[in-house]
């Protein structure tokens, strides 16, 4: 009882309270409410009305406090609340027929592939998979639904050919440092929208990048992104502390929509780039280039900000060629 008084406690000052505070009040809360004993209070059985259980609203605020992004709690939130007013039961009454009838109904609807499904069997098995752990439930009635196969694309990379042709058809030099930004860094099109003058150093070559997550890594400067944000800076004559700004005055922070204008602006100025170019792209291409000039897997998954080397192996694409010739040099 004590843990669902303190979950209750923090969905009310949800809205009042960013991720990082809520988590230093839960901590408060911690100790002050492991002096008492809690009951709840007697009341009569109330019939469950179809509506979203409050469980959910606090699962999402014990995401949010995790750090996951708001955009991920938003897709959280209808995923479930779909869930629970087309079963129209509690979560206690949930079993895992009533979980994988759900997930064929909604496909067979709404016609979304295997992938979009799995992505919305994840949010509901780890959901009553939380409900189990902290006690909501007596078991998770999730635990035997598998994962949903489907096949995974690869985003291909660009060759060195077409990175060359991209650089050749910059414009300005922001966005010569942009390319050159996404390159040497393999950041995020969101973790290059975040950042600030403060956040590079020209003297170590390292870029502090805040992260998925609200997680921060360190990735780096190649001479090419050093030279280019060098002149990039050295022209601006604003006052905004964000790295990457609009040209026109306020001068504020170039967001993510504007970040992937400029990219699409850039490719379309060749016609002999034939990769799909995006500012995720760059991302697969440094990751690309640095496994075919020998970093290890180990370093490219920490150079990305990767939890799981599984995540790493999906930014590899090998052609058969290239198995071949590793082929004749290894199996000898």
């Amino acid at each position: 009882m004590r843990e669902q008084l303190r979950n209750e406690l923090l969905v009310m000052m949800n809205e009042y309270a960013d991720g990082d505070t809520l988590k230093i009040i839960g901590m408060k809360l911690d100790v002050i409410l492991s002096d008492y004993e809690i009951e709840n209070r007697k009341t009569d059985v109330v019939e469950y009305e179809y509506h979203v259980p409050e469980s959910v609203q606090i699962y999402i605020v014990s995401k949010k406090i995790a750090g996951l992004s708001d955009k991920t709690l938003y897709l959280y939130d209808i995923v479930l609340k779909d869930f629970f007013m087309t079963i129209k039961k509690q979560p206690y009454e949930v079993s895992a027929i009533d979980i994988r009838g759900y997930l064929y109904t909604y496909q067979k609807n709404h016609g979304v592939s295997n992938r979009t499904l799995d992505g919305k069997r994840t949010v509901i098995c780890t959901y009553f998979s939380w409900l189990a752990a902290e006690e909501y439930i007596p078991k998770n009635p999730a635990v035997n639904i598998k994962p949903i196969k489907y096949e995974r694309k690869h985003k291909k990379p660009m060759s060195q050919l077409e990175l060359e042709q991209i650089r050749s058809v910059c414009k300005t030099k922001r966005e010569k440092a942009i390319v050159e930004m996404l390159y040497s860094t393999g950041c995020r099109v969101s973790e290059l929208e975040h950042l600030n003058i403060i956040d590079v150093n020209f003297e170590t070559k390292e870029v502090m990048l805040f992260g998925k997550g609200s997680k921060h890594r360190t990735s780096y400067l190649n001479a090419k992104a050093e030279f280019a944000l060098k002149e990039y800076l050295a022209e601006r004559t604003d006052n905004t502390p964000a790295l990457f700004v609009y040209r026109k005055k306020p001068y504020g922070r170039l967001r993510k929509e504007g970040i992937e204008k400029i990219i699409r602006d850039i490719v379309q100025r060749t016609s002999d780039v034939l990769t799909h170019v995006t500012p995720h792209v760059f991302r697969h291409t440094t990751a690309s280039v640095s496994l075919d000039h020998g970093m290890n897997i180990v370093d490219v998954s920490k150079l990305l900000g990767h939890e799981s080397l599984d995540t790493t192996m999906q930014y590899i694409t090998s052609d058969q060629m290239s198995v071949k010739n590793s082929h004749l040099k290894c199996v000898i």
